[in-house]
């Protein structure tokens, strides 16, 4: 359907899109805003034919060009549930961190985010940033009891939680608003976010579209999904595989390139067979290095940090990079910039 409300280009502008986009000689979206006059980077494109698509109710399918080829990842046995997305027809970067689990205070790793997105944005190669999982912690509402009375601090409300974890979320909105750019915020569900969903459901179906239980209501600005396939390149979700190797599990089962969280490990592993080779990665955690619940031990496997990753729609491939944080020194390398707070 058409769209009705107010839009960031003309109706005219859209008009024009429409009327270009399948004229002869046009083999990709660059070619048609070149022969418009607007010759501009390639994720405003993409903006603008979205927003094209939704004013007129026309899909404006990808062009017949050599790298539009139908991939082995376009399939019909994708979960029902996974959003298909699209970010944009050329390379971009896109951040993706998870297990933030926010406390009411700023961690090394997440301040460090901050930094890294914001320097991405001045080059404008961010275009998609990704909360995958697990942003609140809810440990009030968890089904183990705590270890001891004596020790443990008194855990916070969930409407405490919510309120922590909308003011970290608005600082990395406030970055994003900023860029004066379009950048995609997804959002996934983790088992930390759906703690809420089974303590109301013991409550009865009376109070399931009580909005003030939905993750898109708590948190506005977010595109909510279990799973997202984006540009028919990646597949984004909060966990698959478990386990110490879970990321080595991820790569060769799931027959695509795949980013997850939930382990809190910060890694990537690839699968190569005759097919070419997927690659999973895992995102980190930007939370404390310690939880009440481990007892005061080491989680060896665990790691904070978060990933920045290239992807190349045209060709499939994602480049991940990989940002450790050292929780001691409270700083990060990345491109070879030093980043400490």
């Amino acid at each position: 359907m058409p769209k009705k409300g107010r839009s960031s280009i003309s109706m005219q502008f859209a008009q024009d899109i429409v009327r270009a986009w399948n004229l002869p000689n046009m083999n990709s979206q660059k070619d048609v805003f070149e022969y418009l006059g607007k010759q501009t980077d390639s994720g405003t494109m993409s903006f603008y034919r979205s927003e094209a698509e939704e004013m007129t109710g026309v899909e404006l399918p990808a062009h017949n060009n050599k790298y539009n080829v139908i991939s082995r990842l376009e399939r019909q046995n994708l979960p029902p549930l996974t959003n298909v997305v699209k970010v944009s027809d050329e390379t971009y970067t896109m951040v993706v961190f998870s297990d933030a689990h926010f406390e009411g205070y700023e961690t090394p790793s997440y301040k460090i985010l901050l930094k890294v997105m914001k320097d991405l944005t001045k080059t404008k190669e961010l275009k998609c940033v990704i909360a995958n999982g697990d942003m609140l912690d809810l440990a009030i509402l968890s089904t183990f009891a705590k270890y001891t009375l004596d020790i443990e601090p008194k855990m916070r409300t969930v409407q405490q939680e919510i309120d922590d974890s909308q003011q970290q979320l608005n600082n990395i909105q406030k970055i994003i608003n900023q860029a004066k750019y379009p950048i995609e915020q997804f959002a996934t569900f983790g088992n930390h976010e759906t703690r809420l969903s089974k303590f109301v459901s013991r409550w009865g179906n009376q109070f399931e579209d009580f909005k003030a239980f939905d993750m898109s209501f708590i948190f506005p600005y977010w595109t909510w999904g279990m799973s997202f396939v984006i540009d028919d390149t990646l597949i984004v979700k909060h966990s698959m595989r478990g386990g110490i190797h879970s990321t080595y599990h991820n790569a060769y089962r799931s027959g695509m390139n795949m980013v997850t969280g939930h382990t809190h490990q910060l890694n990537a592993r690839t699968w190569a067979d005759y097919n070419g080779t997927t690659l999973a990665i895992a995102t980190g955690h930007l939370s404390s290095p310690y939880h009440n619940y481990q007892h005061e031990n080491v989680a060896n496997d665990w790691h904070n940090g978060f990933a920045v990753i290239t992807v190349d729609p045209r060709t499939k491939i994602i480049s991940p990079e990989l940002i450790y944080v050292n929780n001691h020194h409270r700083c990060a390398y990345f491109r070879g910039k030093k980043y400490s707070v």
